[in-house]
Protein backbone atom coordinates (compact mmCIF):
# COMPACT_ATOMS: atom_id res chain seq x y z
CA UNK A 1 0.00 0.00 0.00
CA UNK A 2 1.37 3.63 -1.35
CA UNK A 3 -0.50 5.31 1.27
CA UNK A 4 -0.88 5.27 5.12
CA UNK A 5 -3.12 7.63 7.51
CA UNK A 6 -4.01 7.14 11.03
CA UNK A 7 -6.29 9.40 13.39
CA UNK A 8 -5.96 8.70 17.19
CA UNK A 9 -8.61 5.90 18.20
CA UNK A 10 -9.37 7.79 22.15
CA UNK A 11 -12.59 9.51 21.64
CA UNK A 12 -11.86 13.76 21.16
CA UNK A 13 -14.22 15.51 23.19
CA UNK A 14 -16.08 18.47 22.23
CA UNK A 15 -18.56 20.65 23.75
CA UNK A 16 -21.32 22.21 20.70
CA UNK A 17 -20.69 25.83 19.99
CA UNK A 18 -16.62 24.80 20.30
CA UNK A 19 -14.30 23.51 18.31
CA UNK A 20 -11.90 20.29 18.57
CA UNK A 21 -8.35 19.83 16.79
CA UNK A 22 -7.53 16.37 15.70
CA UNK A 23 -4.32 15.63 14.00
CA UNK A 24 -4.55 13.39 10.65
CA UNK A 25 -0.72 11.75 10.38
CA UNK A 26 -0.03 10.88 6.42
CA UNK A 27 2.92 8.49 5.00
CA UNK A 28 3.97 8.27 1.13
CA UNK A 29 4.98 4.56 1.07
CA UNK A 30 5.25 5.26 -2.66
CA UNK A 31 8.26 5.69 -5.60
CA UNK A 32 6.23 9.00 -6.67
CA UNK A 33 5.70 12.63 -5.59
CA UNK A 34 1.83 12.65 -4.54
CA UNK A 35 -0.69 15.50 -3.42
CA UNK A 36 -3.56 14.23 -1.43
CA UNK A 37 -6.92 15.41 -0.79
CA UNK A 38 -9.41 15.13 1.98
CA UNK A 39 -13.19 14.54 2.02
CA UNK A 40 -14.97 14.11 5.43
CA UNK A 41 -17.42 11.22 6.29
CA UNK A 42 -20.23 11.00 8.19
CA UNK A 43 -22.61 12.63 10.56
CA UNK A 44 -19.90 15.54 10.86
CA UNK A 45 -19.21 15.65 7.58
CA UNK A 46 -21.07 19.77 7.95
CA UNK A 47 -19.84 21.02 10.41
CA UNK A 48 -15.57 19.55 10.14
CA UNK A 49 -13.29 20.67 7.91
CA UNK A 50 -9.21 19.66 6.78
CA UNK A 51 -6.85 22.43 6.81
CA UNK A 52 -4.64 22.04 4.94
CA UNK A 53 -7.09 21.30 2.36
CA UNK A 54 -4.55 19.57 0.09
CA UNK A 55 -0.72 18.43 0.94
CA UNK A 56 2.02 17.61 -1.08
CA UNK A 57 4.96 14.57 -0.35
CA UNK A 58 7.64 13.41 -1.42
CA UNK A 59 8.33 9.50 -1.76
CA UNK A 60 9.33 7.58 1.70
CA UNK A 61 7.60 11.41 4.11
CA UNK A 62 5.38 11.73 6.56
CA UNK A 63 3.14 14.75 7.08
CA UNK A 64 -0.09 15.95 9.11
CA UNK A 65 -3.21 18.02 8.81
CA UNK A 66 -5.63 19.47 11.19
CA UNK A 67 -9.15 18.20 11.69
CA UNK A 68 -11.20 21.29 12.85
CA UNK A 69 -14.60 20.20 14.34
CA UNK A 70 -17.27 22.77 15.41
CA UNK A 71 -20.60 21.06 15.93
CA UNK A 72 -23.42 23.70 16.07
CA UNK A 73 -24.94 24.89 19.61
CA UNK A 74 -27.97 23.29 18.99
CA UNK A 75 -30.71 20.51 19.94
CA UNK A 76 -29.83 18.91 16.05
CA UNK A 77 -26.15 17.37 17.74
CA UNK A 78 -27.22 15.08 20.96
CA UNK A 79 -24.34 14.21 23.42
CA UNK A 80 -22.18 10.70 22.83
CA UNK A 81 -19.89 9.13 21.06
CA UNK A 82 -20.21 10.21 17.39
CA UNK A 83 -17.55 7.80 14.63
CA UNK A 84 -16.54 9.62 11.60
CA UNK A 85 -13.88 9.09 8.54
CA UNK A 86 -11.56 11.19 6.31
CA UNK A 87 -11.06 10.02 3.09
CA UNK A 88 -7.53 10.32 1.98
CA UNK A 89 -7.54 11.28 -1.96
CA UNK A 90 -4.24 10.71 -3.30
CA UNK A 91 -4.35 12.44 -6.92
CA UNK A 92 -1.77 10.27 -8.91
CA UNK A 93 -2.87 7.02 -7.78
CA UNK A 94 -6.00 7.29 -6.47
CA UNK A 95 -7.19 3.39 -6.64
CA UNK A 96 -4.90 3.51 -3.11
CA UNK A 97 -7.42 5.53 -1.91
CA UNK A 98 -7.77 5.15 1.93
CA UNK A 99 -10.25 6.13 4.67
CA UNK A 100 -8.94 6.57 8.23
CA UNK A 101 -11.86 6.60 11.25
CA UNK A 102 -12.05 8.69 14.65
CA UNK A 103 -14.16 9.14 17.40
CA UNK A 104 -16.12 12.45 18.81
CA UNK A 105 -17.38 12.57 21.99
CA UNK A 106 -19.75 15.38 22.29
CA UNK A 107 -20.45 16.22 25.01
CA UNK A 108 -24.29 18.04 26.93
CA UNK A 109 -25.19 21.19 27.67
CA UNK A 110 -28.27 22.16 29.00
CA UNK A 111 -29.59 25.96 27.89
CA UNK A 112 -33.11 26.78 29.60
CA UNK A 113 -35.37 29.83 29.10
CA UNK A 114 -39.20 30.55 30.59
CA UNK A 115 -41.42 33.39 29.80
CA UNK A 116 -44.59 33.91 32.30
CA UNK A 117 -48.08 35.43 30.56
CA UNK A 118 -49.55 37.26 31.70
CA UNK A 119 -47.05 38.76 33.59
CA UNK A 120 -49.88 40.62 35.28
CA UNK A 121 -53.43 39.24 36.24
CA UNK A 122 -56.57 40.59 38.33
CA UNK A 123 -59.50 39.39 39.98
CA UNK A 124 -61.42 38.96 43.26
CA UNK A 125 -60.64 34.72 43.19
CA UNK A 126 -58.31 32.60 40.85
CA UNK A 127 -56.45 34.09 37.63
CA UNK A 128 -54.97 32.24 35.34
CA UNK A 129 -51.60 32.21 34.56
CA UNK A 130 -49.24 30.53 31.81
CA UNK A 131 -45.31 29.31 31.93
CA UNK A 132 -43.81 28.45 28.79
CA UNK A 133 -40.74 26.71 29.06
CA UNK A 134 -37.95 26.20 26.14
CA UNK A 135 -35.07 24.09 26.58
CA UNK A 136 -32.15 24.74 24.05
CA UNK A 137 -30.20 22.09 24.94
CA UNK A 138 -29.30 19.35 23.62
CA UNK A 139 -30.22 16.64 25.90
CA UNK A 140 -33.43 16.04 27.99
CA UNK A 141 -34.07 18.20 31.01
CA UNK A 142 -36.16 18.36 34.05
CA UNK A 143 -37.83 21.80 34.89
CA UNK A 144 -39.31 21.53 38.77
CA UNK A 145 -41.52 25.00 39.14
CA UNK A 146 -41.75 26.67 42.60
CA UNK A 147 -43.80 30.11 43.42
CA UNK A 148 -43.78 32.42 46.49
CA UNK A 149 -44.72 35.75 47.26
CA UNK A 150 -43.12 37.92 49.98
CA UNK A 151 -46.28 38.28 52.03
CA UNK A 152 -47.56 34.31 51.65
CA UNK A 153 -51.03 35.98 50.55
CA UNK A 154 -51.28 33.78 47.34
CA UNK A 155 -51.71 29.79 46.41
CA UNK A 156 -49.82 28.41 43.00
CA UNK A 157 -51.19 25.90 41.59
CA UNK A 158 -47.53 24.10 40.02
CA UNK A 159 -47.23 20.24 39.44
CA UNK A 160 -45.79 18.88 42.15
CA UNK A 161 -43.48 16.10 39.32
CA UNK A 162 -41.37 18.32 37.40
CA UNK A 163 -42.23 19.12 34.25
CA UNK A 164 -39.83 16.98 31.35
CA UNK A 165 -38.69 18.84 27.98
CA UNK A 166 -36.92 17.17 25.48
CA UNK A 167 -34.09 18.91 23.36
CA UNK A 168 -35.29 21.94 21.18
CA UNK A 169 -39.00 21.95 22.25
CA UNK A 170 -40.76 23.70 24.68
CA UNK A 171 -43.74 22.69 27.15
CA UNK A 172 -46.65 24.91 28.69
CA UNK A 173 -47.75 24.39 32.30
CA UNK A 174 -50.87 26.32 33.54
CA UNK A 175 -50.60 28.06 36.64
CA UNK A 176 -54.17 29.36 38.45
CA UNK A 177 -53.11 31.89 41.19
CA UNK A 178 -55.69 32.40 43.87
CA UNK A 179 -55.25 34.62 47.03
CA UNK A 180 -55.38 33.05 50.17
CA UNK A 181 -58.02 35.36 51.70
CA UNK A 182 -60.61 37.28 50.24
CA UNK A 183 -60.83 41.19 50.30
CA UNK A 184 -64.28 41.79 51.21
CA UNK A 185 -64.13 46.02 50.64
CA UNK A 186 -61.42 48.57 50.42
CA UNK A 187 -58.60 49.38 47.43
CA UNK A 188 -57.43 46.68 44.89
CA UNK A 189 -54.34 45.42 46.57
CA UNK A 190 -50.95 44.18 43.95
CA UNK A 191 -49.00 41.05 45.47
CA UNK A 192 -46.05 40.69 43.42
CA UNK A 193 -44.47 37.32 43.45
CA UNK A 194 -41.80 34.99 41.37
CA UNK A 195 -41.65 31.69 39.74
CA UNK A 196 -38.65 29.88 39.71
CA UNK A 197 -37.79 27.12 36.96
CA UNK A 198 -35.15 24.63 37.87
CA UNK A 199 -34.11 23.00 35.47
CA UNK A 200 -32.68 19.20 36.54
CA UNK A 201 -31.77 15.77 34.92
CA UNK A 202 -34.66 14.14 33.21
CA UNK A 203 -35.97 11.40 35.52
CA UNK A 204 -37.66 9.42 33.50
CA UNK A 205 -34.47 7.45 32.36
CA UNK A 206 -35.71 6.26 28.85
CA UNK A 207 -33.37 4.08 27.00
CA UNK A 208 -32.03 5.63 24.06
CA UNK A 209 -30.95 8.74 26.41
CA UNK A 210 -29.75 6.35 28.89
CA UNK A 211 -27.17 4.67 25.74
CA UNK A 212 -26.26 8.25 25.10
CA UNK A 213 -24.87 9.09 28.83
CA UNK A 214 -23.18 5.76 28.67
CA UNK A 215 -20.96 6.93 26.58
CA UNK A 216 -19.87 10.01 28.99
CA UNK A 217 -18.90 8.08 31.83
CA UNK A 218 -15.52 6.64 33.17
CA UNK A 219 -14.91 3.02 34.04
CA UNK A 220 -15.94 4.39 37.84
CA UNK A 221 -18.99 5.51 36.87
CA UNK A 222 -18.40 8.94 37.33
CA UNK A 223 -19.66 11.63 34.81
CA UNK A 224 -16.25 12.77 32.15
CA UNK A 225 -16.63 16.09 31.50
CA UNK A 226 -19.95 17.69 31.72
CA UNK A 227 -20.62 20.86 31.24
CA UNK A 228 -22.60 22.84 34.31
CA UNK A 229 -26.11 22.40 34.74
CA UNK A 230 -28.61 25.22 33.58
CA UNK A 231 -29.22 28.13 35.72
CA UNK A 232 -32.92 28.60 37.30
CA UNK A 233 -34.83 31.21 35.40
CA UNK A 234 -36.63 34.06 37.89
CA UNK A 235 -39.73 35.12 36.46
CA UNK A 236 -41.47 37.83 38.08
CA UNK A 237 -45.29 38.60 37.94
CA UNK A 238 -48.05 40.57 39.49
CA UNK A 239 -51.57 39.52 40.83
CA UNK A 240 -53.77 42.48 41.72
CA UNK A 241 -56.48 41.46 44.10
CA UNK A 242 -59.97 43.33 43.80
CA UNK A 243 -62.30 43.41 46.73
CA UNK A 244 -65.72 42.00 46.81
CA UNK A 245 -67.48 44.75 47.57
CA UNK A 246 -66.37 47.50 45.20
CA UNK A 247 -66.41 51.65 45.75
CA UNK A 248 -68.91 51.45 42.10
CA UNK A 249 -70.85 48.32 43.24
CA UNK A 250 -71.64 49.63 46.58
CA UNK A 251 -72.99 53.37 44.99
CA UNK A 252 -75.56 51.20 42.76
CA UNK A 253 -76.80 49.50 45.69
CA UNK A 254 -77.30 52.82 47.27
CA UNK A 255 -78.87 54.45 43.90
CA UNK A 256 -81.24 51.21 43.45
CA UNK A 257 -82.16 51.33 47.14
CA UNK A 258 -82.88 54.64 46.98
CA UNK A 259 -85.04 54.39 43.80
CA UNK A 260 -86.66 51.37 45.36
CA UNK A 261 -87.64 53.64 48.24
CA UNK A 262 -89.34 56.21 45.61
CA UNK A 263 -91.10 53.37 43.69
CA UNK A 264 -92.92 51.85 46.60
CA UNK A 265 -93.94 55.89 47.96
CA UNK A 266 -95.87 55.98 44.25
CA UNK A 267 -97.31 52.85 44.29
CA UNK A 268 -98.70 52.93 47.50
CA UNK A 269 -99.70 56.31 47.77
CA UNK A 270 -101.06 56.43 43.91
CA UNK A 271 -101.32 53.37 41.74
CA UNK A 272 -102.27 50.78 44.08
CA UNK A 273 -105.72 51.64 45.37
CA UNK A 274 -106.63 52.42 41.91
CA UNK A 275 -105.30 49.31 40.58
CA UNK A 276 -106.55 46.82 43.33
CA UNK A 277 -110.30 48.42 42.35
CA UNK A 278 -110.15 47.66 38.98
CA UNK A 279 -108.46 44.16 39.17
CA UNK A 280 -111.48 43.11 41.65
CA UNK A 281 -113.98 43.54 39.03
CA UNK A 282 -111.44 42.47 36.50
CA UNK A 283 -111.02 38.97 37.53
CA UNK A 284 -113.89 37.60 39.57
CA UNK A 285 -114.78 35.96 36.23
CA UNK A 286 -111.76 34.22 34.45
CA UNK A 287 -110.95 33.42 38.43
CA UNK A 288 -114.08 31.00 38.50
CA UNK A 289 -113.59 29.66 35.13
CA UNK A 290 -109.57 29.32 35.85
CA UNK A 291 -110.70 27.71 39.15
CA UNK A 292 -112.86 25.24 37.07
CA UNK A 293 -109.88 24.64 34.66
CA UNK A 294 -107.91 23.71 37.27
CA UNK A 295 -110.29 20.88 39.21
CA UNK A 296 -110.75 18.66 35.87
CA UNK A 297 -106.42 19.51 35.14
CA UNK A 298 -105.91 18.16 39.07
CA UNK A 299 -108.59 14.87 38.29
CA UNK A 300 -106.73 14.10 35.33
CA UNK A 301 -102.89 14.40 36.55
CA UNK A 302 -104.13 12.08 39.13
CA UNK A 303 -105.00 9.72 37.18
CA UNK A 304 -102.10 10.16 34.92
CA UNK A 305 -99.70 9.16 38.29
CA UNK A 306 -102.00 6.03 38.65
CA UNK A 307 -101.46 4.73 35.23
CA UNK A 308 -97.77 5.53 36.06
CA UNK A 309 -97.45 3.87 39.07
CA UNK A 310 -99.13 0.70 37.69
CA UNK A 311 -96.88 1.20 35.17
CA UNK A 312 -93.57 1.18 37.63
CA UNK A 313 -94.94 -1.66 39.19
CA UNK A 314 -95.19 -4.05 36.22
CA UNK A 315 -92.13 -3.43 34.95
CA UNK A 316 -90.41 -4.34 38.61
CA UNK A 317 -92.69 -7.43 39.08
CA UNK A 318 -90.93 -8.76 35.70
CA UNK A 319 -87.37 -7.01 37.00
CA UNK A 320 -87.45 -4.53 34.12
CA UNK A 321 -85.44 -1.49 34.10
CA UNK A 322 -85.54 1.80 32.01
CA UNK A 323 -83.04 2.40 29.01
CA UNK A 324 -79.96 4.54 30.35
CA UNK A 325 -79.83 8.07 28.52
CA UNK A 326 -77.64 7.95 25.40
CA UNK A 327 -74.79 10.37 26.12
CA UNK A 328 -73.61 13.09 23.15
CA UNK A 329 -70.55 15.26 23.21
CA UNK A 330 -71.34 18.47 24.64
CA UNK A 331 -74.02 16.90 26.90
CA UNK A 332 -74.49 15.91 30.09
CA UNK A 333 -75.10 16.53 34.20
CA UNK A 334 -72.05 17.97 36.38
CA UNK A 335 -68.59 16.00 37.33
CA UNK A 336 -69.29 13.52 40.20
CA UNK A 337 -67.92 14.10 43.13
CA UNK A 338 -65.44 10.80 42.32
CA UNK A 339 -64.33 11.99 39.24
CA UNK A 340 -60.46 11.77 38.32
CA UNK A 341 -58.62 14.53 37.15
CA UNK A 342 -56.91 13.50 33.37
CA UNK A 343 -54.62 15.50 30.97
CA UNK A 344 -53.27 14.13 27.89
CA UNK A 345 -51.14 15.87 25.28
CA UNK A 346 -51.52 15.10 21.47
CA UNK A 347 -48.78 16.07 18.52
CA UNK A 348 -48.74 15.61 14.99
CA UNK A 349 -46.34 16.33 12.51
CA UNK A 350 -46.15 16.87 8.42
CA UNK A 351 -44.18 18.39 5.57
CA UNK A 352 -45.18 21.62 3.70
CA UNK A 353 -48.75 20.31 1.50
CA UNK A 354 -49.42 16.87 3.81
CA UNK A 355 -51.73 16.57 6.90
CA UNK A 356 -51.14 14.57 9.98
CA UNK A 357 -53.02 13.44 13.07
CA UNK A 358 -52.83 12.48 16.86
CA UNK A 359 -55.53 11.13 18.56
CA UNK A 360 -57.25 9.90 22.05
CA UNK A 361 -59.53 7.45 22.54
CA UNK A 362 -61.77 7.50 25.80
CA UNK A 363 -61.41 3.77 27.86
CA UNK A 364 -64.22 1.71 27.94
CA UNK A 365 -66.56 2.48 30.78
CA UNK A 366 -65.17 5.71 31.34
CA UNK A 367 -66.51 9.39 30.20
CA UNK A 368 -64.28 12.52 29.57
CA UNK A 369 -65.16 16.22 30.57
CA UNK A 370 -63.43 17.91 28.84
CA UNK A 371 -62.74 21.46 30.03
CA UNK A 372 -59.26 22.92 28.94
CA UNK A 373 -57.27 23.15 25.62
CA UNK A 374 -54.11 24.58 25.10
CA UNK A 375 -53.00 25.27 21.50
CA UNK A 376 -49.07 24.91 21.12
CA UNK A 377 -47.29 26.09 17.17
CA UNK A 378 -43.58 26.95 19.16
CA UNK A 379 -42.74 26.98 15.22
CA UNK A 380 -44.82 29.90 13.73
CA UNK A 381 -46.02 27.31 10.97
CA UNK A 382 -48.54 28.00 8.91
CA UNK A 383 -51.52 25.96 7.87
CA UNK A 384 -54.91 24.97 9.78
CA UNK A 385 -55.05 22.83 12.55
CA UNK A 386 -58.20 21.17 13.97
CA UNK A 387 -59.80 19.89 16.83
CA UNK A 388 -62.13 17.07 16.67
CA UNK A 389 -64.46 15.53 18.97
CA UNK A 390 -66.16 12.24 18.09
CA UNK A 391 -65.51 12.92 14.49
CA UNK A 392 -67.27 16.22 14.75
CA UNK A 393 -65.24 19.50 14.00
CA UNK A 394 -65.05 21.51 17.56
CA UNK A 395 -61.97 24.31 16.36
CA UNK A 396 -60.30 24.76 13.49
CA UNK A 397 -58.08 27.71 13.90
CA UNK A 398 -55.12 28.99 11.83
CA UNK A 399 -51.73 28.10 12.72
CA UNK A 400 -50.34 31.45 11.30
CA UNK A 401 -53.00 33.24 13.67
CA UNK A 402 -51.12 31.86 16.99
CA UNK A 403 -47.92 30.65 18.73
CA UNK A 404 -50.40 29.51 21.81
CA UNK A 405 -53.65 29.74 22.54
CA UNK A 406 -55.93 28.55 25.06
CA UNK A 407 -59.98 27.48 25.69
CA UNK A 408 -61.62 27.49 28.97
CA UNK A 409 -65.51 25.48 28.66
CA UNK A 410 -67.71 26.57 31.78
CA UNK A 411 -69.85 24.05 30.69
CA UNK A 412 -67.61 20.86 30.00
CA UNK A 413 -68.07 18.49 26.78
CA UNK A 414 -68.86 15.22 27.23
CA UNK A 415 -66.70 12.53 24.74
CA UNK A 416 -68.61 9.31 25.16
CA UNK A 417 -66.58 6.13 25.78
CA UNK A 418 -64.64 4.74 22.94
CA UNK A 419 -64.74 7.66 21.28
CA UNK A 420 -62.02 9.91 20.14
CA UNK A 421 -60.19 13.40 20.68
CA UNK A 422 -57.97 14.13 17.08
CA UNK A 423 -55.60 16.65 16.13
CA UNK A 424 -55.13 17.01 12.51
CA UNK A 425 -52.51 19.23 11.25
CA UNK A 426 -52.68 20.47 7.18
CA UNK A 427 -49.57 21.99 6.84
CA UNK A 428 -49.13 25.24 4.74
CA UNK A 429 -45.26 25.84 4.95
CA UNK A 430 -43.15 25.32 8.23
CA UNK A 431 -42.09 28.23 9.95
CA UNK A 432 -38.86 29.62 11.42
CA UNK A 433 -38.90 29.26 15.16
CA UNK A 434 -36.47 31.66 17.92
CA UNK A 435 -32.91 30.85 17.77
CA UNK A 436 -29.53 29.92 15.49
CA UNK A 437 -30.35 26.31 13.65
CA UNK A 438 -31.55 24.87 10.86
CA UNK A 439 -35.01 26.01 9.61
CA UNK A 440 -37.19 22.99 10.01
CA UNK A 441 -38.70 21.37 7.29
CA UNK A 442 -41.93 19.98 8.89
CA UNK A 443 -44.92 21.92 10.83
CA UNK A 444 -45.41 20.50 14.39
CA UNK A 445 -48.29 21.23 16.47
CA UNK A 446 -49.39 19.84 19.47
CA UNK A 447 -53.05 20.48 21.88
CA UNK A 448 -52.94 19.27 25.71
CA UNK A 449 -56.68 18.42 26.53
CA UNK A 450 -57.50 18.50 30.39
CA UNK A 451 -60.64 17.71 32.39
CA UNK A 452 -61.76 14.56 34.54
CA UNK A 453 -62.85 11.09 33.28
CA UNK A 454 -65.49 9.28 35.38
Amino acid sequence: MTTSAHLDAAPVPVLPGEEARITLELRNNGSLVEAYGFEVVGPAAGWTQVEPVTISLYPDTAGQVTLIARPPRDSTVPPGDLAFGVRVLPREQPETATVPEGVLRVLPYAQVSAELAPQMAQGRGRARYRIAVDNRGNHPVAVTLTGADRSQALRFGLPSAPTVVGPGRAAFVQMPVRPRRRLWRGVAVPHSFQVTAVPGVDPRGRAEEASSVEGLLEPDGNPAELTAPAEPVVLDGTYVQQPVLGSGLLRAAVAVLALAGVLVGIWYGLLRPAVRSAAKAAVEEPVAAAASQAARANQQAEAANSAAQGAADAARSVGATPPPVPVEPGQGPVAPAGAQLFSKRLSATATAGGTDSGTYTVPAGKTMRLTDLVLENPQGDSGVVTIAVGGRTLLAPALENFREQDFHWASAILVPERQKVSLTVSCGAPGTPPGPGPAPTTCASAALISGTLE
